[in-house]
């Protein structure tokens, strides 16, 4: 587990994240200007000086040409063209679009020209006057206003022969230059400017008086209400599945706790199994349904119709990414697996360390795992964020902040970073592995888990410690390819012959290599080390038993026994004490 402080890191981390994030996503854009009108009263075909490009333009090449889209009530509508000159400069489709979609914009939604803020101070100054300018409201010049009357749009040739397409108002006089038709248009269409004039002047003509019905307050208002309807229908919903989703999930506690009382049988796992995937399938359910709330209150918004479209199909293109990613993760757990797996098995490893290749092997496999559901976590998490509307049209800058905020995330979580790099050093150098008894720091036991950030060891005790890999600065591994146990035994000064104590020690040293059971758990045999000091004790011998990995604690206590069951059989006598009591 992570210790307080860094628990508190994380959550200042977190935080941050979560700021830089909304302000990312707030960071304003260059409005798109829809007084292009006049500049193309001049009759030039790119609109010189005209609106600032809007950014959510899609830029396309073809050849020698550049395309763009030109939307109405954000569905495209047309697509200009502009050529390229050979340097590789373009003459300006996007720029041409924003132009031309300001001007058509001016046809059926005069209104977009102010901001909700300007038209409350517009309303709040003329007041104060007792004016009435009502330039938020009428457009840049009389006739240009919301009205039921349909228009209608005109095909005209100026001096230079250019074909222009002009909307005729009910309520103007002159007519409304919409835009102008190029020969870069016609030879991308495949047909002449003056066919791709008309085929176009029918096009606006439709698009333009249904985009003038829809933004109608009668219709507004009924669609708002439709949506509204449709929405609290959806909440219905969702909050039924959260009802069946808990009841759902008091039903698998309860029987979860006839299991946990000894009731075991089949039918009742199957039970446990069919409510834990019901509870999963409804949570989808409802995260499902609030997507589709969220995409119909985005439909209802004038000019949001694809943004709304893309929101509703994204839990599909999740759902397709998800079953993508899992299979190439299924097939990268099934190579590291078959891999990690011959070099286990690799048949020139000696047989004193065929052993410790095993621990190695489930410990790799186990972390191998785990790296690859992080990168396959990762890789789904970035390729859903790019096909968010938006994300990919994002400007530079937001991409430099992202990196700014992925530098800082670096340094908030430094901590975190110094443990996964200790966890993947633990590993290339095999200081420890899955089934070692360790000690560190006085903390002494078997390691249950090699995590990417921390270890987990079982102590004799059962409690369980978890360590991070970063903390961890001398540690002791006393199974790691062979164990062993060095053995001392201390003879009492009132044993007349310490050659028989050593001849017995010896005996018992043959007859332990000779068992079946228990010479194979010895390496090789048992070194007798003689007298190793003369204490007021008595005199201290010393066994080393060297035995596989893992098996020097139960062969240690075993040789002991039998030493001293022949020491009794014979008479040595072993320190107890009294002889301190003499001395005294």
């Amino acid at each position: 587990m992570l210790a307080p402080h860094r628990w508190k890191r994380c959550w200042i981390g977190g935080l941050l994240a979560a700021v830089c994030a909304v302000l990312l996503c707030w960071i304003p854009q260059q409005p798109i200007q829809a007084s292009g009108l006049f500049p193309l009263l001049n009759s030039s075909p790119l609109g010189n000086g005209a609106s600032v490009p809007r950014s959510g333009h899609e830029v396309l090449d073809a050849g020698s040409y550049e395309l763009a889209k030109v939307r109405i009530l954000g569905v495209p509508a047309l697509t200009v063209a502009s050529p390229v000159l050979r340097d590789g400069d373009a003459l300006g489709a996007q720029r041409r679009a924003a132009v031309i979609e300001g001007n058509l914009r001016l046809v059926y939604d005069p209104n977009r020209l102010c901001t909700e803020a300007e038209r409350l101070s517009e309303w709040m100054l003329e007041s104060l006057l007792g004016g009435q300018a009502k330039v938020c409201t009428t457009g840049p010049g009389d006739g240009v206003s919301m009205t039921h009357d349909p228009i209608t749009v005109t095909v005209e040739m100026d001096a230079a022969g250019n074909y222009l397409l002009e909307a005729q108002l009910p309520d103007r006089q002159r007519h409304l230059p919409l835009l102008t038709v190029t020969r870069a248009d016609a030879e991308m269409n495949g047909v002449t400017v003056e066919v791709l004039a008309q085929r176009w002047k029918t096009l606006l003509e439709r698009r333009i008086n249904h985009a003038r019905l829809a933004l109608s307050p009668e219709r507004l208002v009924r669609r708002w209400r439709f949506t509204l309807a449709v929405e609290l229908l959806l909440f219905g919903l969702v909050a039924a599945v959260i009802w069946l989703w808990a009841w759902v999930r008091r039903r698998r506690c309860l029987l979860q706790h006839r299991r946990h009382q000894g009731e075991r049988n089949r039918k009742l796992e199957l039970k446990l199994q069919l409510l834990h995937t019901t509870t999963r399938v409804l949570m989808v359910l409802v995260l499902f349904l609030l997507v589709v709330m969220v995409g119909l209150g985005v439909m209802a918004m004038p000019g949001r119709i694809p943004l709304g479209i893309e929101l509703l199909l994204q839990p599909s293109f999740v759902i397709v990414k998800l079953g993508a990613v899992t299979v190439v993760g299924l097939l990268l757990r099934a190579l590291s697996t078959f891999l990690l797996h011959q070099w286990a098995d690799n048949v020139d490893v000696i047989e004193q360390e065929r052993a410790r290749r095993d621990q190695r092997y489930r410990s790799l496999l186990k972390v191998s795992h785990r790296l690859i559901d992080v990168g396959c976590v990762a890789v789904l998490a970035i390729w859903v964020i790019l096909d968010i509307p938006g994300v990919r049209s994002a400007s530079v800058s937001i991409l430099v902040a992202g990196g700014a905020l992925i530098g800082a995330l670096a340094f908030v979580f430094q901590g975190l970073l110094r443990d996964f790099v200790a966890g993947m050093l633990v590993l290339l150098e095999d200081r420890y592995a899955i089934g070692d008894w360790v000690e560190v720091d006085g903390v002494e036991g078997e390691v249950i888990d090699v995590g990417l950030f921390s270890t987990a060891m079982r102590c004799l005790d059962q409690r369980v410690d978890t360590l991070d890999n970063s903390t961890i600065r001398q540690l002791r591994n006393h199974t790691k390819l062979r164990s062993g146990s060095l053995i001392k035994v201390v003879i009492s000064h009132r044993q007349s012959s310490i050659d028989q104590a050593i001849a017995l020690i010896g005996e018992e040293i043959e007859r332990l290599m000779g068992d079946p059971v228990w010479g194979e758990r010895l390496l090789c045999q048992p070194i007798l080390r003689g007298v190793r000091r003369i204490t007021p004790l008595g005199t201290q011998l010393e066994v080393l038993l060297i035995t596989r990995s893992g098996e020097q604690w139960v062969t240690e206590r075993e040789f002991q026994l039998r030493v001293l069951r022949s020491f009794e059989q014979h008479g040595v006598v072993l320190a107890d004490g009294l002889e301190l009591s003499a001395l005294t």
